[in-house]
């Protein structure tokens, strides 16, 4: 069985013109099989949870491979990860 989606609720600072300024907001990233907003289609998706933080990877068909990572402080909820 293999992971089709992830989700990772976070905060995260928005960056205004001064570092000063800036704002926390709150979302869900959210990582899933198949076309992605870049593009380019997933075609395989893995967690790895470590002390630093979660760390997902994500490859695409054309083989290319990145790396997500949300250190704990970041994270504000529970860690999804759906499995088909």
């Amino acid at each position: 069985m293999s992971i089709t989606r992830i989700r990772v609720p976070c905060r995260f600072l928005t960056l205004g013109a001064h570092r000063e300024n800036a704002i926390p907001a709150y979302n869900n990233a959210e990582f899933s099989l198949g076309l992605g907003p870049c593009g380019k289609t997933v075609e395989v998706l893995d967690v790895h949870f470590h002390a630093h933080g979660v760390e997902i990877v994500q490859v695409c068909t054309c083989t290319e491979r990145k790396v997500f990572v949300y250190p704990w402080h970041t994270i504000t909820g529970r860690v999804e990860v759906t499995h088909g």
